[in-house]
C-alpha cells in the first residue's frame, strides 16, 4: 500500500511582517500541528510535519496551509491537490501561494513524499 510522507514547510514570503502562525487543514479538520492551534514560522525557517498517509485506492487529497489570526479572519495561504491516479514514488516539492486580490503575496513550500 503506498505511503503519502507530508515532509516539511518551508516558508519563503510569509503572509505578515512578523512570524507566521500556521496550521494545516485536510479535507476541513485542521490536522498540523497536533498539539496546538498553530506552529512560528518566518522566512527561510523550515518546520517539519512528520504526517503519514496510507493510500487506499484512487481519490483526490485536498491539502490547505492556514495563517492564524487572532483578531480577524484567518488567512488561507495556498491549496495543494494530490491526485492518487498516477503517482510516482520520490520526493517532491510543492509551491503554496495566497493569491487573493489585495492580499499579500505569501508563498512556502511544502515537502513530500510517497512510498510504494
Amino acid at each position: 500500500m503506498p505511503t503519502l510522507i507530508l515532509s516539511s514547510i518551508v516558508c519563503e514570503i510569509p503572509e505578515e511582517s512578523d512570524k507566521d502562525e500556521i496550521y494545516l487543514m485536510l479535507q476541513g479538520k485542521k490536522i498540523w500541528p497536533q498539539n496546538k492551534k498553530y506552529l512560528k514560522i518566518d522566512v527561510d525557517e523550515m518546520l517539519p510535519v512528520g504526517l503519514k498517509f496510507n493510500i487506499k485506492g484512487p481519490g483526490i487529497m485536498k491539502l490547505e496551509l492556514w495563517e492564524y489570526d487572532v483578531t480577524s479572519k484567518n488567512d488561507h495561504l495556498g491549496t495543494f491537490h494530490l491526485d492518487f491516479k498516477n503517482l510516482d514514488s520520490g520526493n517532491f516539492t510543492e509551491l503554496l501561494i495566497r493569491n487573493e486580490a489585495g492580499a499579500e503575496k505569501a508563498s512556502y513550500y511544502l515537502n513530500w513524499e510517497m512510498r510504494d
